[in-house]
């Protein structure tokens, strides 16, 4: 199994909000790969999106992919971190809470328009901090909001178990996503018999060990897509016996091939 990457952390203060704003405030900024910016709440909601480079999203409950040019709707006061894999050139709407849809009340990972994609960098580029919300920027910014509540939801959600030794160990395997991870293992790491593992692993993340293996792989291969590696690499280390296998894995989870994910 490999070690784990020394993560660098950073604040969320390091980007703080002006005192006077519009119901829009829109942010880019770098995140430097192998970084993260540590647990932290907003008291607005926010909307990432990864123009280039990939990140995670974690919560207490479950862990998000962003790959680029996807994005992810934070709520307000929701405890997260957020971790660059790569060089990540985000750009970022924060969202006053009077204007945001009812219907984002969790994290969700969303499909970004060309459009949408567009848009928010045109936004990021050109409207002002302090822009009129009734002439032609405020009237953008509005177009903007109904098209990115109505982005279609992705399904790039891992959930954590809840129990400590079980949470802990989700985490250590993420670091080592190619490897076996064999069950008889890490029952016996945490300390419980394979049935009793299997039930409880069960319970607590609404997905059986093996299932939730095989979406954390695809996930992460995902990732490795948007960083222009081969099926044939990432199939290998990944640990799939033949690229056959991974792609009818990857189908499986996602719906479509891998080829829909590459670069």
């Amino acid at each position: 199994m490999k070690a784990s990457v020394k993560r660098n952390w950073v604040s969320s203060q390091d980007y703080p909000m002006p005192k006077v704003r519009r119901p829009v405030h829109f942010r880019s900024y770098l995140i430097k790969s192998n970084t993260g910016v540590l647990p932290h709440t907003h008291e607005f909601a926010q909307f990432h999106c990864a123009r280039k480079g990939n990140m995670r999203l974690e919560t207490a409950d479950n862990c998000w992919i962003v790959p680029s040019h996807y994005g992810i709707w934070i709520p307000a006061y929701m405890e997260h971190t957020v971790w660059a894999m790569d060089d990540v050139f985000l750009e970022s709407l924060d969202i006053e809470t009077d204007v945001i849809d009812e219907t984002i009340t969790m994290c969700k990972a969303v499909t970004i328009s060309d459009v949408a994609k567009e848009l928010i960098h045109y936004a990021s580029e050109t409207i002002p901090e302090l822009y009129d919300e009734h002439g032609k920027d405020g009237k953008l910014v509005s177009v903007l909001l109904d098209i990115i509540f109505n982005l279609p939801q992705v399904d790039f959600v891992l959930p954590w178990p809840q129990s400590p030794a079980l949470n802990e160990m989700c985490r250590t395997i993420l670091e080592s996503p190619g490897s076996e991870h064999f069950i008889e293992f890490w029952s016996a790491k945490v300390g419980m018999s394979t049935r009793n593992f299997s039930r409880k692993f069960k319970k607590e993340t609404g997905l059986s060990f093996s299932l939730w293996k095989q979406k954390m792989r695809i996930f992460e291969s995902v990732i490795m897509l948007k960083q222009s590696k081969s099926v044939t690499t990432i199939a290998l280390e990944m640990g799939y016996s033949s690229t056959a296998a991974f792609s009818y894995s990857f189908k499986s989870v996602l719906g479509v091939p891998p080829t829909e994910y590459s670069v």
